[in-house]
């Protein structure tokens, strides 16, 4: 019985880090900036919502990251063996199911938060659809101009989270 639960804490931390491998590299560039701004800007800031403000931003940053990663996996093979996809962690069809999976948590989260913080995360993700699905990816303006506004739904958002 300890063996099996040894396992099973394995397999479940082995799940973790499979997600954030997917994240990684957008700590630095994403997640802190946005923590940063967030609790600077929030008007009333509660420091208990300083651990919702975190996993609000890297669920909405898994979601996106995973959504941007399963659409050219032949891409990060060559770039960035490392992620989850290329290191054969996952496979594309769980990682799909995963992203739309978030979508319902992302929105539930928000919820949690009032209608401004559930309208930004609606944003986000119609945002991220367009940006990964629908190639607003492939021309520079559209890539700049959905990358402004997904950053500034998070900063929103974030900022809600903190400050509510």
């Amino acid at each position: 019985m300890f063996s099996q639960a040894i396992g099973s804490g394995r397999r479940i931390s082995g799940h973790i880090l499979t997600l954030y491998l997917f994240t990684k590299s957008d700590v630095l560039t994403t997640l802190i900036p946005i923590t940063l701004f967030a609790l600077a800007a929030a008007p009333h800031l509660h420091l208990s919502h300083i651990p919702h403000t975190i996993i609000w931003i890297w669920l909405h940053l898994l979601k996106f990251d995973i959504s941007n990663q399963i659409q050219d996996p032949e891409e990060d093979r060559r770039n960035k063996p490392d992620r989850p996809l290329p290191a054969g962690r996952i496979t594309a069809e769980t990682a799909a199911d995963i992203r739309w999976l978030l979508v319902p948590i992302c929105l539930a989260f928000s919820a949690k938060y009032g209608k401004q913080a559930l309208a930004s995360s609606i944003c986000f993700e119609a945002l991220s659809i367009w940006y990964n699905d629908f190639g607003g990816h492939k021309a520079g303006f559209s890539k700049n101009l959905l990358t402004a506004a997904g950053y500034m739904c998070m900063e929103v958002g974030a900022t809600i989270v903190a400050g509510t």
